[in-house]
């Protein structure tokens, strides 16, 4: 016995390995966010067109999971807004969760969810919702299952959801289903090809739209780092009785960068969306840049820009960038820089613009040709300093 007790102790581990293997680790974290901002947004109705002055502070709880196979990341946010022009005080609600579970060793499981109940659509992490001073209700969720059929071939099932109220009288939900079935097959260690059939139904004020495409897809890494994704193809728009059916193109373009010191990200394209808030279903024209620098260990410096053009599907004047009440077009521009004081505190600066550009100095419309009071400027300006305390 004493003399096989190396033996005995490696038996002992083989057999506690699965156990620990099973064990979930659990993470609770919060991080608190103290913001003091400008803020000359005209359509806040507060009267204070000059703009002003408002402290914004923003608890955020989260819950991470890992094992060996399941990796969970959750999420409730609130952000207290306070204008001290009028004294107005507002509340707004973010929340998430997002699971990744290896199944076996070809099958695996993705979902996310996220939910926002804010007053300021601009807030909402996509572009081309309501512009509107009332509070807005969005979520949007996917779950997808991938599983390898070859060495090469991935096959891939997914379906994206997502709904838009605008919490007002008279206001309609929006909802968009997005089925798909994707393949990619591995021709190269840097080359991916692949093919996607894809589904959308469009359901507003009881009109369904749907759409059917399919796209060819390429995926190429430039660099270690650097990846290049391409993806096109035709999109059938089936619209609601009385509205106009056509074809549409689908494009999507995509530079994504990595790296130790420095990221960037670059995305343009053309496509059918909807969930929206104010349509069944618009065309959308979009591009944007975002990037992110690290000098040192402590400091970094962030910036993004965007431009989006809207109109009624499937192509309805598309080809005016001027001067059309049915077009919707915009941009945003960000950048800031951070400081890492330490571990637990952290400073950033940052200045942000949002316009809206080529609607009718009158009484606008939404991109769809319903009236919006107040389209003729949505000029925003947003200058905020923030303190960023993690405790655990």
């Amino acid at each position: 016995m004493k003399g096989n007790w190396k033996k005995w102790l490696l038996t002992g581990l083989m057999l506690a390995a699965p156990a620990a293997q099973a064990a979930t680790v659990w993470e609770p974290g919060l991080r608190l966010t103290a913001e003091e901002r400008y803020d000359d947004d005209l359509r806040l109705g507060d009267g204070a067109a000059g703009g002003q002055l408002m402290t914004k502070l923003s608890p955020r709880l989260s819950l991470t999971g890992k094992d060996g196979r399941l990796d969970m990341e959750s999420f409730y946010a609130a952000d207290f807004l306070m204008r001290h022009g009028s004294g107005k005080l507002s509340l707004d609600h973010r929340a998430g969760v997002e699971l990744r579970h290896v199944l076996s060793r070809r099958l695996r499981v993705d979902s996310a969810a996220r939910v926002f109940r804010v007053r300021d659509p601009a807030s909402l992490p996509r572009d081309g919702l309501a512009r509107t001073t009332s509070p807005t209700f969005f979520t949007q969720a996917t779950l997808g299952v991938t599983g390898r059929a070859t060495e090469r071939l991935d096959v891939r099932a997914g379906y994206k959801f997502e709904a838009v109220r605008i919490l007002a009288a008279g206001q309609n939900s929006g909802y968009a289903h997005t089925p798909s079935l994707e393949a990619w097959y591995r021709g190269t260690r840097r080359l991916s090809l692949g093919l996607e059939y894809r589904y959308q139904g469009f359901l507003y004020q009881g009109e369904l739209g749907q759409s059917h495409g399919v796209a060819a897809g390429l995926r190429y890494r430039l660099t270690r780092p650097t990846t290049f994704i391409a993806r096109a193809g035709p999109v059938r728009f089936l619209a609601p009785e009385g509205q106009q059916s056509g074809w549409a193109p689908r494009v999507h373009l995509e530079l994504q960068r990595d790296g130790e010191l420095l990221d960037v990200g670059v995305a343009v394209g053309h496509d059918l969306v909807g969930a929206s808030g104010f349509a069944n279903a618009v065309w959308a024209d979009y591009a944007s840049v975002v990037f992110g620098r690290r000098f040192t260990q402590r400091f970094n410096a962030f910036g993004a820009a965007s431009f989006f053009r809207n109109g009624r599907a499937p192509a309805q004047q598309w080809g005016v960038f001027n001067g059309s009440p049915d077009v919707s077009q915009g941009y945003a521009l960000s950048g800031g820089v951070e400081y890492r004081i330490d571990r637990r505190f952290m400073v950033q600066g940052a200045v942000d613009r949002i316009a809206q550009v080529g609607v009718p100095e009158t009484a606008g419309t939404d991109g769809t040709g319903a009236e919006t009071p107040g389209a003729a400027d949505l000029t925003r300006n947003v200058f905020a300093v923030r303190l960023v305390v993690t405790p655990w």
